[in-house]
């Protein structure tokens, strides 16, 4: 079954649309909702709702464009899944049924702590929230990592912090603002777009930028409007992952900054009205999520079909810097080994907004392969170093490139590293936002394509049902990259799912299930690298 997140008019204090149930926080919140919009904070699946549709009026319109009235931020209604709602269960093989450590609900428990340090950056009042290495919720989650490890019975915990390598770019306030105009016909009020949020390395010299704007379509496909002095308004329907649109979109601006635009907003056509933190480097462009991207695309088409183009403006304000002296943390724990060679396993600690799918579902089964193999009876052949690496999402504080660099004997016996990224979020569609009950397929790469590794692997999957795409490459992006100075095979699965960097990136996304999944697949992975000759794994 399938589901589509589009609340219908309010009436009660629970929407019960099927598949899914969703709660608003309050009946008082639900008031100021308009009675038809679709969710941002959330999977989106089944039914009319569409990033483009229509959202029904508002308490004001702009040239006689309903604005997505009463959202003062995108929503934030709480996903719950309906009791009907599971992907299928992990297998479990004879033997392995007192691994109790590695069930799903064990391991969700551990994602739900994750994500809560997030959402505690979001209450303090960052607007460019999450747990980022640099701030303070990424320092709680460390402690909290260390705790776990010793409390599963890792040996030399350590939270190891380190200094940047570079300055990171850093906004601490921003809107996008579209002004109202008293002389145009059919009410003009200035509307904000709260979905806005620039991209990386985005500068405003003095701090505020005003200009027409104007919609040219969709990257690709642009319309030859003159786009000189104006913001430009670049639309992209992601029909892939994320992370396969940020040339696209980076390549769009740099064209209509040649034609002369002074700003860009990327309006990322996706359902609801979602912050989205992907598609950095394009100089002065904000994100906008769908809800708004609708609206002020609507406006700028209304605008130049009534000759008032030049008379609907948009205000940029931006003040950001470049921090310089931020810290990080990695968390370090071992479990020996009969033998002094190291299989390390990393999941890294740090995220962008609720970061349940990245990577609060990789860490939480880090955690649970850590307190299973903590345990007498599971000692292997090789020690395993477990590292919660931060700074994946930092510049200069890069976790795998400071662990190697501050623990050169035990880098230096590793003979593979694994890393855990993506493991368990929901399969959602990127084009047409569907939920299915089973996993995102994760991308396998193995650096070296070994025969044994590749052989361990696919055993691997027909044994637990793990979900993988059949072709697996030598392609490990992320984290592993800074883990290739020790010259040794290098493994992970991975995804760039459509509510990668989003704040639709919440805990209910993430498959319980899923969860289970991935434990007991990577755990079996383990035991077969700790056990295997160095030929086999090296050859």
């Amino acid at each position: 079954m399938l589901v589509r997140f589009c609340v219908g008019k309010p009436s009660a204090v629970t929407f019960d649309i099927g598949v899914f149930q969703m709660r608003p926080p309050s009946i008082s919140r639900l008031r100021n909702l308009p009675l038809r919009f679709c969710a941002g904070l959330g999977l989106i699946a089944l039914g009319a709702c569409t990033a483009s549709d229509q959202v029904e009026m508002g308490p004001q319109a702009f040239l006689g464009v309903a604005t997505p009235g009463g959202l003062e931020l995108p929503p934030q209604l709480s996903v719950l899944l309906d009791a009907g709602f599971t992907a299928p269960p992990a297998k479990v093989p004879p033997g392995e049924e007192g691994f109790t450590e590695l069930e799903g609900e064990v391991i969700r428990e551990l994602a739900r702590e994750i994500v809560a340090f997030s959402h505690e950056s979001r209450d303090s009042g960052l607007r460019m929230w999450g747990r980022v290495s640099g701030f303070p919720a990424a320092v709680a989650t460390a402690d909290w990592v260390a705790d776990r490890y010793r409390e599963a019975g890792l040996q030399h915990v350590e939270v190891q912090r380190y200094e940047p390598d570079a300055d990171m770019w850093w906004p601490d306030e921003w809107e996008v603002r579209l002004l109202g105009n008293p002389e145009l016909e059919g009410g003009s009020e200035d509307v904000t777009l709260h979905s806005a949020v620039p991209a990386r390395g985005t500068e405003i010299a003095g701090g505020t930028l005003t200009a027409p704007v104007v919609f040219v379509g969709d990257v690709g496909d642009f319309s030859d409007v003159d786009v000189t002095g104006k913001i430009a308004v670049q639309r992209r329907k992601p029909t892939s992952g994320a992370a396969s649109q940020r040339t696209p979109i980076r390549e769009g601006a740099a064209e209509l900054f040649d034609r002369g635009a002074v700003a860009v907003l990327n309006y990322v056509d996706q359902p609801g009205n979602m912050h989205v933190r992907d598609f950095s480097g394009c100089a002065h462009c904000f994100n906008i999520g769908g809800a708004d991207g609708a609206f002020i695309t609507s406006v700028a088409e209304r605008a130049a079909a009534e000759g008032h183009a030049d008379d609907v403006r948009v205000r940029l304000t931006l003040d950001a810097s470049m921090r310089s002296g931020l810290t990080a943390q990695n968390v370090v724990g071992i479990v020996p080994g009969d033998s002094d060679e190291v299989v390390v396993v990393n999941a890294h600690l740090d995220g962008w907004y609720s970061a349940s799918g990245d990577n609060a579902d990789g860490l939480a089964v880090q955690i649970a392969m850590a307190r299973h193999f903590a345990k007498a009876e599971n000692r292997q052949p090789r020690t395993l170093v477990f590292v919660a690496s931060g700074g994946h999402h930092s510049t200069g504080l890069n976790g795998p490139q400071n662990f190697v660099g501050m623990n050169p004997e035990l880098a230096g016996e590793a003979v593979l590293v694994l890393n855990l990224e993506h493991p368990a979020q929901y399969l959602v569609d990127p084009g047409s936002f569907e939920v299915q009950r089973t996993e995102q397929p994760l991308g396998w790469g193995i650096t070296n394509l070994a025969p044994f590794l590749i052989e361990l692997t696919d055993r691997g999957v027909e044994r637990y049902g793990m979900r993988l795409r059949p072709e697996y490459s030598t392609g490990v992006p992320g984290d592993l990259g800074r883990y290739s100075p020790l010259g040794v095979p290098r493994v992970q699965g991975i995804h760039a799912a459509p509510l990668y960097h989003t704040t639709g990136d919440v805990f209910e996304s993430i498959s319980v299930e899923g969860l289970e999944r991935a434990a007991r697949f990577h755990t079996f992975f383990v035991k077969g690298v700790a056990a295997a000759s160095t030929e086999q794994i090296q050859p």
